[in-house]
């Protein structure tokens, strides 16, 4: 009686009008027996949303009462968060300036737990012609090989590339080794005709464009 009650209020009212723990319940009642329990067990160890949805995969089948269905559901529930705001941002392609860059790229960091490194790739008018994970780490790490980078660049017959990567549980802020190596691949860029238009780097819902902060300002 009470998940029907739960389920009508979610419905026919605003969902702000559901707690945390109601809302969770809910979720949990597609793939628990006992969602209440699990729900409860969840909110000791995850006590914000944001907590549980940035929560490592292991970490939640480690929960006692967890089964496998439903931490597929908490992983989904970010997921097609992410998705909606990859197509939202999507319907305007053509990227003017680092503002847009930053708000085009931050959809692909959503509930990011790991460094990861994107290839925004750009015809002459600004225009997006694909944005590519070219691999994890940050840009100067051995994981993410600068040579990797130019030939996507090439490949794609882009005439700029904005690269971008973030700083999970950190600040939106370079390191020397973030502009050393900024550096060192815009110059490989230019022997190639192909522009470094920005260097993006995201931290949460924040963003700075090496850019705007003086980094490229004489390319």
């Amino acid at each position: 009686m009470k998940m029907e009650q739960l389920k009508k209020r979610f419905l026919l009212r605003n969902p702000d009008g559901l707690t945390d723990a109601e809302l969770l319940e809910l979720l949990l009642s597609f793939s628990s027996k006992d969602p209440q329990k699990l729900t409860q067990d969840i909110l000791k160890a995850y006590p914000t949303v944001a907590q549980l949805m940035e929560a490592a995969t292991e970490d939640l089948t480690a929960l006692e009462g967890m089964e496998q269905d439903s931490v597929l559901l908490l992983r989904l529930v970010p997921e097609l968060h992410r998705r909606y705001f990859l197509s939202r941002s999507h319907v305007e392609s053509r990227l003017k300036d680092s503002h847009d860059f930053g708000h085009y790229l931050l959809p692909y960091y959503y509930g990011a737990r790991d460094e990861m490194v994107y290839l925004l790739l750009l015809d002459g008018v600004g225009k997006v012609i694909n944005c590519r994970m070219v691999g994890y780490g940050s840009v100067n790490s051995a994981n993410v090989p600068i040579r990797r980078l130019v030939q996507e660049a090439l490949n794609a017959n882009a005439s700029g590339v904005v690269v971008a990567h973030n700083h999970p549980n950190g600040i939106a802020l370079p390191s020397k080794e973030d502009i050393s190596a900024t550096v060192f691949l815009r110059d490989t860029l230019d022997a190639l005709d192909i522009l470094l238009v920005d260097h993006i780097i995201i931290a949460d819902d924040d963003f700075i464009s090496l850019r705007e902060s003086g980094y490229l300002r004489n390319y």
